[in-house]
């Protein structure tokens, strides 16, 4: 089954006390201290009613602002946003996004952050996951920032046995959403010691997914007393998921345990494994009332074609055509696709074909013969508009990744299409192909498919992306590689029967 090779973005959702203006300040700081150290330009202090705006800040470094009332939430809400592009260690872009949001001048103010990675160019293995970005590290010591009844802190908050009660009133809160992760240390350690060389490591890729706590020798027997039935000891990491039931033993498999073996025997893979849950829940919490309240931004087109703009349409180097031996047309003006003469999409994969140059965003590089072969086959037609379908719906996506405003991949977008667009079902668009097709030598080859020289200088990419176009093990798939935050295109390589993997013959 394809499994997916997207890189999972980092998502923490908060509130803090601090109000609006102040929040929006001390971020607007600790951004310029980063960039600062980074060695990037400072940004100007942003003016209260300034209209969106996108700045270059360095090679490849954009920084876009925006903020104003919160639709629908009364006279005193209001939101600022700050959404920094910064070149990666591999291939593409880091996204950071920082979003604020109160319903009041003076009152609490609701934070979400997400960190993520835009990939560019051919991969076949998946990166990994995005760390906690320091900006959070910094951040969070300074708001006092929690989620419900979880507190949010950067390191693990140690415990003497005075201050079990309230850990026990955090595990039963029926409000607590994120996890609580609660630490052991091994009785003949001292609790500093295995708090630097275990736990800070350990602990790493945690801070704003889950409170985090260590019972002290003097509080572990204590908390075992009190939870028979949900123990930490011997050095190990328990992480209690909501809606803990102390009365109950069948409730404790529902929390897992990390032992302390698993720690020892690979402390990297143990901290993977440890931030694995908090980080789904974190990403799945549904956003609060006014962080959902959030226009999505947008950029007037005399901004997004500024010279801020990140390798823009215009700006893409020229296509070696002779070299790579493609029948890849240059860039032109962009212009919506008409409207089918068959009113639903074209009637055969011949009136696809010749009418591919309506997505001025994607590029067929192909071989035409295998998807002009498709009209033989007695479901034709039906699987041409499919695919028409899916190319509507890519070019769609195309268009706003380019202005740096998809939120995710074609999938994601998919499954959460903006109104007035097509929607292309989501269970037909797959991130990529099986690590069992992937490292195959004839199937990966297969799925090695043309782009120009400026994308890959082999003039070959992996594209295990693709549409699933119709059922069964021969039915069509369009096969294509997702290039937007680099070149400002999606390339697609193949459109035909059904490549070999390990369903097919």
């Amino acid at each position: 089954m394809p499994t997916d090779h997207a890189q999972p973005p980092y998502r923490l959702t908060a509130a803090t006390p601090r109000p609006h203006h102040e929040t929006a300040a001390l971020v607007d700081q600790l951004l310029a201290d980063w960039l600062k150290s980074e060695g990037h330009e400072e940004p100007a202090p942003r003016e209260r009613q300034a209209p969106p705006e996108r700045l270059r800040l360095g090679e490849r470094v954009l920084l876009d602002r925006d903020g104003g009332p919160l639709p629908g939430r009364g006279p005193g809400a209001r939101y600022s946003r700050r959404r920094l592009r910064t070149p990666a260690a591999q291939p593409g872009t880091d996204q950071l996004t920082l979003v604020l949001a109160s319903d009041s001048a003076a009152g609490p103010t609701r934070l979400r952050i997400e960190a993520e990675h835009l990939p560019a160019g051919p991969t076949a293995v998946p990166p990994g996951r995005v760390p906690v970005p320091d900006l959070v590290r910094r951040l969070l010591p300074l708001l006092d920032a929690a989620e419900g009844p979880v507190p949010l802190t950067v390191a693990p908050r140690l415990l003497a046995p005075a201050d079990l009660d309230g850990l026990i009133d955090e595990l039963c809160d029926p409000e607590r959403q994120l996890p609580t992760v609660v630490a052991s240390v091994p009785p003949a350690v001292p609790v500093e010691q295995w708090q630097r060389r275990v736990l800070d490591p350990l602990l790493r890729q945690l801070p704003g997914l889950a409170s985090l706590y260590v019972l002290g020798h003097g509080a572990l027997p204590r908390f075992n007393l009190a939870l028979e039935y949900h123990k930490v000891y011997g050095g190990a990491v328990r992480t209690f998921l909501p809606e803990v039931d102390p009365a109950s033993r069948a409730d404790a498999a529902r929390h897992p345990v990390l032992p302390r073996s698993r720690i020892d025997e690979n402390p990297r893979r143990a901290a993977a494994l440890l931030a694995r849950e908090p980080r789904r829940i974190a990403a799945e919490l549904p956003l609060p009332a006014p962080l959902d309240a959030v226009p999505a931004l947008w950029l007037p087109p005399e901004v997004r074609k500024a010279p801020a703009a990140p390798r823009a349409v215009a700006e893409r180097p020229p296509v070696q055509l002779e070299r790579c031996r493609l029948r890849i047309e240059l860039p032109r003006e962009p212009r919506e696709p008409r409207r089918s003469r068959c009113g639903t999409g074209p009637a055969s994969f011949g009136e696809l074909v010749d009418r591919f140059g309506e997505f001025p965003l994607l590029e067929y590089t192909g071989d035409s013969k295998e998807t002009l072969a498709l009209d033989g086959q007695s479901e034709a037609d039906g699987w041409a508009r499919l695919t028409w379908e899916g190319l509507t719906a890519l070019q769609e996506y195309a268009a706003a990744a380019v202005r740096g405003e998809a939120g995710g991949d074609f999938k994601q977008w998919c499954e959460h299409t903006p109104p007035g667009c097509h929607r292309f079902p989501p269970r037909k668009a797959v991130r990529g192909e099986s690590r069992t097709v992937a490292s195959h030598g004839k199937w990966k080859r297969q799925r090695m498919l043309p782009v120009p020289s400026a994308v890959d200088s082999s003039c070959r990419a992996f594209m295990g992306a693709h549409l699933r176009i119709g059922g069964g093990g021969t039915a069509p798939r369009v096969h294509y590689l997702d290039d937007c935050s680099g070149s400002g295109r999606i390339y697609v390589g193949y459109i035909g029967l059904h490549l070999t993997n390990t369903r097919t013959n």
